[in-house]
């Protein structure tokens, strides 16, 4: 049960005064005998319960000092400013040209300008004006595709899978271009919970297990494949398990059969440079979706580094210096302002006549006498000093007429979430190739935040302190397992005592947790099609999901470090019972067709593992199967046109007998590989059934799931009602 606060300041000024006047006459023993305020005694009263008032309500009151030093006890501060992010895209060059890291582009029309800086080094290749790449899947082409926006799965949900892209660049790549790195944004299809490399938020969760083993190849001399090494790949996009960006090396000018070769178009004087993805075992939870692939793009953040300010300021040694970062640059109408407070680096030439560096704080209340620290003020651009007690007193060195060198970033703040489709223009660019060259963002930039208030950070940290942090009961396995950012598991089940290697005993102290991935579901009320546009989505639908190895490996990671001491924890993937389900439907309806299709999406989805079951959160582990809530789905998706006149369940996986044996509790709970697929639910309008209709509730594994791998439907016409007395 929470405590209520304690709360200081409960008596008014006008509640003391009245207090006191009442303990005047036995205080004075009846000497005092004019309590009105015209009384010099009652006025010094009144303001000593002044001042009391006031010290109440100082000790009411959390001094922000009180509040960071509890925070940081709890290894949380409050955040700073957060720079907003995007991707631009430059369309049209007619020559190769390096983009250096750092470089600044302004949006077009704005006042004052609005900056953005360049992350990494890019070479920009000169691409055709319309067509600038070609796909291939599977040696299938499907540039036409890609062109108009349709969303295509790149490998398949099992087996090995090859994607090919193809680059046309007007000139052959330049000696001068070697080892530079071209870039290409893979926009992907992914659950709400995996968010995108250029997200600010998100970028410091570091690097993410791949779901699967790709290999990058290009084409050298001879038409000879040769793969990137694993280190030579800068792949934003986590194995294409979340939408970003690959930087591929440029292979030229070495003379060899290394160099990455074109194949040249006299025909349209185009120079194809060919590049190859390749999986050998696809281990993806499920396949992923390209939306877009898109070549010259480089991720940009709202900020800029400002050159390095040399100062000279008169600063006595004496409290309440501050040095005015709104007023640089000195020179020029234009001012380095808002700074990013983080960002800040200050040196100080000193009394001694050497440089020491001075470093950001939040607060000086920390900090001794020869701290050198700082604080800063996003707000006014000033930075502060302490006062030589809690701070050290910056004492400067007259011999020179440089004593302070600062440089630091600006911009920051919501100030650069924007839309999408923005023109940028290049303003820092020494190549004449790029003085005029534009860009366009192609999502929104996103991501930028104003430094943290104090009041924020408490409910922050408040909200964190609620949050599991240690895996002691079932609950606490299942939300760590659930909550790992970057990866997408929808659910969790530990089952506590169950270890693989003893499946049929309770061993003490061994808990595995089941993992079921997030990924694309049908909708129920479409047609035949897997996705709410079946005609621009390619369907990534898999009706047994398995999380892929890269997920495991990072729940089993988080766990570990979660677990108690003496515990074994253990990650597997879901173990799917096979369900095959033949009806007998009685129906006079002349399109049995349509009717098939109403119930096969019905149990689809009510046996689904992530939308099924009663409660529609997906079909509970170790759920048995109801032969009560089958007939009832079936029934809904009949209406009335029809009815069942019999049910059978079979488990084919299990033994050939009848649905009403009881198999026991121990069976098909192992640990599962990842590499686990799921079949496809199959209709047979006239297929051979078991004798008997299934009466009972039929079990499956404890802790297994289920999957309607074949659905047989027996379609006979009822009697027709005569009417009449019988």
């Amino acid at each position: 049960m929470a405590l209520d606060s304690i709360k200081l300041d409960d008596l008014s000024w006008n509640e003391m005064v009245v207090a006191i006047r009442r303990r005047i006459a036995a205080a004075s023993d009846g000497n005092w005998t004019l309590h009105a305020p015209v009384d010099p005694g009652i006025t010094l009263l009144e303001l000593f319960a002044y001042l009391l008032d006031q010290r109440v309500y100082w000790m009411d009151q959390v001094p922000d000092s009180l509040v960071r030093g509890a925070l940081s006890l709890l290894g949380e501060q409050p955040r700073s400013t957060r720079a907003a992010a995007t991707v631009v895209h430059f369309p049209e060059l007619k020559k190769t040209v390096v983009l250096n890291a750092g470089t600044e582009l302004t949006l077009a029309r704005s006042v004052p300008a609005l900056v953005f800086s360049t992350a990494a080094e890019i070479a920009l290749l000169p691409f055709e004006s319309g067509r600038r790449l070609s796909l291939f899947i599977d040696n299938v082409d499907r540039t036409a595709d890609l062109e108009h926006g349709k969303v295509m799965r790149l490998f398949p949900p099992a087996g090995s899978g090859e994607v090919r892209i193809v680059l046309r660049l007007r000139e052959p790549l330049p000696e001068s271009a070697k080892d530079k790195c071209c870039s290409l944004l893979f926009q992907l299809r992914t659950p709400s919970g995996v968010a995108p490399e250029w997200v600010p938020q998100w970028s410091a969760l570091g690097t993410v297990t791949p779901p699967a083993k790709i290999s990058w190849f290009y084409g050298g001399g001879g038409g000879k494949r040769i793969e990137f090494s694993a280190n030579e790949i800068n792949d934003g996009t986590g194995g294409l398990r979340r939408s970003g960006l690959v930087l591929l090396p440029l292979k030229t000018g070495t003379g060899t059969e290394t160099d990455w070769s074109p194949e040249y178009d006299a025909k349209t004087m185009l120079y194809s440079y060919s590049l190859w993805l390749r999986v050998e075992q696809s281990t993806f939870s499920a396949p992923p979706r390209l939306e877009r692939l898109v070549p010259n793009v480089v991720i940009a953040s709202h900020q800029r580094t400002t050159a390095e300010h040399k100062l000279h300021r008169d600063f006595l040694p004496l409290p309440g210096n501050t040095l005015d970062l709104a007023d640089l640059p000195e020179d020029k109408l234009l001012k380095d302002h808002p700074p990013i407070e983080d960002t800040i680096k200050l040196q100080i030439r000193e009394a001694d006549g050497q440089w020491h560096p001075w470093r950001p704080v939040l607060d000086f209340s920390f900090h001794g006498p020869s701290d050198r620290v700082f604080t800063t003020d996003r707000l006014l651009g000033q930075v502060s000093f302490g006062d030589g007690l809690t701070g050290r007193l910056p004492v400067l060195n007259n011999d020179g007429d440089v004593q302070l060198k600062v440089e630091y970033s600006v911009g920051g703040g919501v100030s650069g979430n924007l839309g999408a489709h923005l023109d940028w223009k290049i303003s820092s660019a020494k190549d004449e190739a790029l003085a005029n060259l534009t860009g366009v963002n192609l999502v929104q930039t996103e991501g930028g935040a104003e430094p943290e208030t104090m009041a924020a950070a408490r409910q922050r940290a408040g909200l964190e302190l609620r949050k599991r942090t240690r895996a002691v009961v079932r609950e606490d396995y299942e939300e760590l397992a659930r909550t790992i950012p970057g990866v997408a598991i929808k659910r969790a089940y530990a089952a506590v005592g169950l270890h693989p290697n003893f499946p049929c005993v309770a061993i003490p102290g061994a808990v595995t947790v089941f993992l079921v991935p997030d990924v694309s579901r049908p909708d129920v009320l479409s047609e035949e099609s897997l996705e709410y546009d079946g005609s621009s989505v390619e369907s990534a639908f898999v009706a047994a999901p398995v999380p892929d190895p890269g997920a495991l490996a990072m729940v089993r990671a988080k766990l570990e470090k979660a677990r108690l001491a003496g515990s074994e924890v253990f990650v597997s993937a879901p173990h799917y019972q096979a369900v095959d389900l033949f009806l007998d439907v009685e129906s006079n309806s002349l399109d049995a067709d349509e009717l098939s299709r109403q119930i096969r999406r019905r149990l689809r989805y009510f046996l689904d593992p992530l939308s099924g079951g009663d409660a529609g959160l997906g079909w509970p582990f170790g759920e048995p199967l109801r032969p009560s809530a089958i007939l009832r789905e079936v029934q809904a998706a009949l209406g009335d046109e029809g009815r069942v006149e019999r049910l059978f369940i079979v488990l084919p996986d299990k033994s050939p007998k009848r649905a009403e044996v009881d198999y026991g509790p121990c069976v098909s709970t192992p640990v599962c590989s990842a590499s686990e697929t799921a079949g496809e639910t199959q209709v047979e309008m006239h297929p051979s059934q078991p004798d008997e209709p299934a009466c009972a509730d039929v079990l499956i594994g404890e802790y297994d799931l289920v999957e309607l791998r074949r659905l047989s439907l027996n379609f006979s016409r009822g009697t027709e009602s005569q009417g009449g007395l019988r």
